[in-house]
């Protein structure tokens, strides 16, 4: 293969693995946010939402890493 196509398509790839790095730190940035404006009762009410949104994170890590691994 010609060495210019192959740093173009790393290049390429690079590029897209750090688009949907943003999207996804952006999307779990906007989930911290809505809890941050919720403005719990207590901070027992707070903990809770905060381990939801930990599983909800757990839960779609171990779906990635399932699909990366089939």
């Amino acid at each position: 293969m010609d060495k210019d196509f192959i740093e173009q398509m790393q290049k390429k790839v690079e590029q897209q693995v750090g688009h949907r790095e943003i999207e996804t730190v952006d999307y779990w940035k906007e989930e911290v946010e809505k809890l941050l404006r919720k403005k719990p009762d207590s901070l027992n009410s707070l903990l809770q939402e905060m381990q939801q949104l930990h599983g909800r994170m757990e839960n779609r890590l171990a779906i990635l890493k399932r699909s990366c691994t089939l």
